[in-house]
């Protein structure tokens, strides 16, 4: 009897310590798609910021932007007044189906020297031009490809854990905080609506992110 028992506790134990390192590990693998996400959410959200106030310069403060052009814009955005202008270069150059690395560097410096003439050219769609813009700077200055990487990179965390530890119990708020990231960022790169709808829209996605991140902060911090 005395045996049996010490079989069963020595069975109970290993079974304990198997499911300690398999939270171990699920804690690791979560910690480091938090991370990926993190990096994405934050990207989007100046993105969405920089989008949505050109937006309403663009409708708003049309006069000022023909004048002072990308310095004026500058002035507002999270992006300098170098990112802002390779922003148009890359709209203009890409606008008839070039792909951007195709251009060339004298193509570009072309471009450059008048970027500001483009918003007097483009400017019965103004609001457009300047939302296109700061979505062409994202793109050109590297951020966009920085956000898609990470979630990429998130995404085949969360696939391994989906298939390992899908019962961790915060895997449903890190999985909810990725689907409102990549959904938000989505959305960043192709923004539709009205300029009311894209506010409203916005805050959505803050605020469900906001959910999410509230208990995985505190998880997670070091």
């Amino acid at each position: 009897m005395k045996k049996k028992i010490a079989l069963l506790l020595a069975a109970v134990l290993t079974l304990s310590l198997t499911a300690c390192g398999g939270n171990k590990k699920a804690f690791e693998k979560s910690k480091t798609a938090y991370a990926h996400i993190e990096t994405a959410y934050e990207i989007a959200g100046e993105f969405s910021e920089d989008l949505y106030e050109a937006w309403r310069l663009g409708i708003y403060n049309k006069d000022e932007i023909l004048e002072g052009g990308t310095a004026y814009l500058a002035k507002a955005l999270n992006l300098s007044r170098e990112e802002i202008l390779e922003g148009v270069v890359y709209v203009v150059a890409t606008m008839n189906g070039n792909h951007w690395e195709d251009v060339t560097e004298d193509e570009k410096a072309q471009l450059r020297e008048n970027a500001d003439s483009f918003f007097t050219l483009f400017e019965d769609q103004l609001f457009s031009f300047c939302v296109m813009a700061v979505s062409g700077a994202y793109s050109a200055n590297g951020k966009a490809e920085t956000a898609q990487a990470a979630l990429e990179e998130a995404k085949a965390e969360m696939k391994e854990m989906s298939e390992k530890y899908s019962d961790y119990e915060h895997y449903p708020n890190l999985k909810g905080y990725y689907t409102t990231t990549n959904a938000f960022f989505a959305f960043c790169q192709n923004p539709t609506g009205s300029f009311e709808q894209v506010k409203t829209t916005i805050n959505d996605y803050r605020n469900d992110a906001r959910s999410y991140k509230s208990d995985l902060d505190y998880m997670f911090e070091d």
